[in-house]
């Protein structure tokens, strides 16, 4: 089966060809030998490239080819291949080729900068994209966003968040520019909120409350239903000692987004637990658990019923929900109660059994993106494959939440 990256090629070197056909059709002032060179060039190219020698077939082929605005797409998907091969210094060199040209100008030049500025990038020169980006930014409208979104993942990665949210201050549309019926751009709000918590978390670790707390409401301000704001706000809030504070704030989670419940009950726990109020904090989890059932929050109801109502109460509650949802981590609950009641024989098979099930859902993920599907055991905010904020929360089903 060919490579993809040949069969790319052979689509530049027809374009060529096309391009070559075409300019040669066109009527020039002189009949010298140059007429003939650029198509020897070219069906050198090819040549390379059926004896498999791709890189000497590009240099071929762009050298067969002339710059001009008929020509320019077939250099910059020829740079687009080799920054995609991974071969980013021949791409640079063509776009830096490029640039020199005398006879590029307006909308062409600023493309071509684009495409220097993502060479830059992927060599990890963000510096010199950087500057580049800057330049389009201000003297292009129509590459403006463009640049923009890419100096965002640049400050992103570098972790400068000021800088990072200077710029996605600017993709919010302003309300005079959304068409009728329009709705704008829920991503850059998501981030933006996600980059007031990394400035907030960074404040945190300082025992700068104050200045967390400013970076938190900032980030609410810009995306309400951000629970990482949320979650970190609530923990201030309880490590402050304001205990009343930081539960009606943990609360805020189930209206925001349920599936994030199961990241709040401990700390909701300590919160009531500080204030003599668990009995509260039982009311408050059969109610989550009516409207939405889940083995976090069913296991934390154990828990609980458990410590304050006599006799097997919880192991019967218990039995009585996994007849409606079954899941595994409830399954597991059941077996850590009934193994120290069973006869020796007995309680050898669950204790095998319990090792198993511990070991299946130790095995599998706990949380999932759902823009990508990654999956893994820890809570990214950011995800580590597509790079999307808060697109990772906890797994539902009967081997999950």
């Amino acid at each position: 089966m060919p490579d993809l990256s040949q069969v790319l090629l052979l689509a530049v070197a027809i374009a060529i060809g096309w391009s070559l056909g075409r300019w040669n059709r066109q009527p020039r002032d002189s009949g010298g030998s140059d007429d003939a060179q650029p198509s020897t060039q070219y069906y050198q190219g090819l040549n390379f490239l059926l004896h498999e020698q791709p890189d000497v077939a590009i240099d071929s082929f762009v050298n067969s080819l002339e710059v001009n605005r008929d020509t320019l797409e077939t250099h910059l998907a020829v740079g687009t291949l080799l920054r995609r091969k991974g071969e980013v210094d021949r791409a640079i060199r063509i776009h830096q080729n490029l640039l020199a040209r005398p006879n590029l100008g307006g909308d062409q030049l600023h493309q071509v900068h684009m495409e220097l500025a993502r060479d830059y990038i992927s060599a990890g020169l963000l510096d010199r994209a950087e500057r580049m980006l800057k330049d389009l930014v201000q003297q292009s409208p129509g590459w403006r966003s463009t640049a923009l979104r890419h100096l965002l993942e640049i400050y992103q990665d570098e972790k400068e968040w000021d800088s990072a949210i200077d710029v996605g201050k600017q993709l919010v549309p302003k309300k005079g520019w959304l068409r009728p019926g329009a709705v704008a751009d829920d991503d850059i709000f998501r981030c933006l909120a996600h980059f007031c918590c990394e400035k907030a978390d960074i404040a945190y670790a300082t025992n700068d409350f104050h200045s967390a707390r400013r970076d938190l409401k900032q980030a609410l301000s810009y995306d309400r239903n951000c629970v990482r704001a949320t979650i970190t706000l609530g923990q201030l809030e309880l490590d402050s000692g304001n205990t009343q504070a930081a539960i009606k704030t943990f609360k805020r989670v189930f209206n925001q987004n349920r599936l994030y419940l199961s990241e709040v009950l401990e700390p909701l726990h300590i919160a009531y637990r500080k204030r003599g109020e668990e009995m509260e904090y039982l009311s408050y989890l059969r109610a989550c658990y009516e409207e939405y059932p889940s083995s976090s929050i069913l296991l934390k109801l154990v828990e609980l019923i458990d410590k304050h109502q006599p006799g097997e109460q919880a192991e019967v509650y218990l039995a009585e929900q996994l007849k409606r949802r079954p899941t595994l981590r409830g399954l597991l609950q059941v077996i850590n109660f009934q193994a120290p009641k069973a006869s020796d024989s007995a309680r050898e098979n669950l204790t095998v059994l319990q090792r198993m099930l511990t070991e299946l859902l130790e095995a599998k993920p706990t949380y999932q993106c759902d823009h990508c599907g990654f999956a893994g055991h820890q809570l990214h905010w950011l995800c580590p494959t597509c790079k999307h904020w808060g697109r990772t929360a906890p797994i539902r089903g009967a081997e999950g939440d």
